[in-house]
């Protein structure tokens, strides 16, 4: 039997049980750093709360905060709406979609404009007001928190899927400093409102000769620090319409889909609904393209014209998807290259 249908015998609804954590977070001494316990009691007031319950194929998890990043046009989208149709046939969900417009969503989900799929009332979808502005006084990041908090009160909403984290952060998201203010408070609004959170990240610039890494998501230390689960879609050099799944962290369980297991993937337009028709697990090296000539070219190329705009080594790492180290090995060889030119 579940957790859920034994806390219901015993006249105790889930959604009791996550109220019951929230007021416990706002009672809270918001003063203090710290909560001080015995580990003994952290262990009886564990009993209360609810086992993790797992929304979306063991990458999704109630109550945590999972990052979704994966480089541009390979699916971010397609999946993310796919979790919400899916988790809306249980639960109510906010989809904060900030890519697409009401046209091309339409036309990702109908047959050429008609047609259109029946989402269930569950799923919300939240959208920039066009004629919305920032109250004079408030910063960016205040006007979307309080603007999203207003959501979850008025709607009564415990899920919440933003596409994408880039659109909210006035800057650069691969920088610490200018990303982790809004990631410190949609932590806090997590635990304050016992939220489900899972937000969509792009990559950096990725090469898929090479296995899919935490380093190639932008702020990836302070990024990972704040997330419960991590994972990413690869693209697969057997199809263009092929993709994979791999996850690089996971809190509440093991890592299902890693190196030598990720799960395959093929986006198909199934009657109106664009989706993830999942396949066989296979080993990541099979998705991957195995490097030649051509790319040894074209990467150091890629490395001397970004030396030549005078940004740091560290930057044409991160702009490549390369190493530090792959970087200035190449531009020295390049440099006792051009040394040992014999003058005509």
């Amino acid at each position: 039997m579940s957790n859920e249908a034994d806390a219901k015998m015993n006249g105790i609804t889930l959604e009791d049980i996550l109220a019951d954590v929230a007021n416990l977070s706002r009672s809270s001494n918001q003063e203090e750093l710290f909560v001080i316990r015995t580990a003994k009691q952290c262990l009886e007031d564990a009993k209360h709360m609810p086992i993790p319950v797992d929304l979306f194929k063991g990458l999704v998890y109630e109550g945590e905060l999972t990052i979704l990043f994966a480089d541009t046009g390979i699916g971010k989208s397609i999946l993310a709406v796919q979790i919400c149709d899916e988790i809306s046939r249980s639960h109510k969900v906010a989809y904060i979609d900030l890519e697409l417009s009401d046209k091309q969503f339409q036309k990702r989900y109908s047959n050429n404009y008609s047609d259109e799929y029946q989402f269930n009332e569950n799923l919300l979808r939240v959208t920039f007001n066009p004629l919305g502005y920032i109250p004079e006084g408030k910063t960016y990041d205040d006007f979307f928190i309080e603007s999203l908090l207003k959501i979850i009160h008025d709607e009564n909403i415990k899920i919440v899927v933003i596409d994408n984290m880039t659109r909210l952060v006035s800057g650069d998201t691969d920088s610490a400093h200018i990303a982790k203010p809004l990631m410190d408070r949609l932590s806090d609004i997590k635990h304050r409102e016992g939220l489900t959170l899972l937000l969509l990240e792009h990559t950096r610039k990725t090469d898929n000769t090479r296995p899919i890494s935490l380093n190639d998501l932008q702020g990836s230390k302070m990024k990972a620090n704040f997330a419960d689960s991590i994972f990413s879609i690869g693209r697969s050099a057997i199809g263009q319409d092929i993709r994979y799944i791999k996850q690089l962290k996971n809190r509440s369980d093991e890592i299902i889909y890693h190196s030598e297991k990720v799960l395959t993937a093929r986006i198909t337009q199934q009657g109106s609904f664009l989706q993830f028709v999942f396949m066989e697990e296979q080993p990541e090296s099979a998705h991957l393209r195995h490097r030649d000539n051509n790319d040894y070219d074209e990467l150091v190329n890629s490395i001397i014209e970004l030396s030549q705009t005078g940004i740091s080594q560290r930057e044409i790492a991160r702009e490549l998807g390369v190493s530090v180290a792959t970087v200035n090995r190449r531009l020295k060889n390049k440099e006792l290259s051009a040394n040992n030119v014999t003058p005509v």
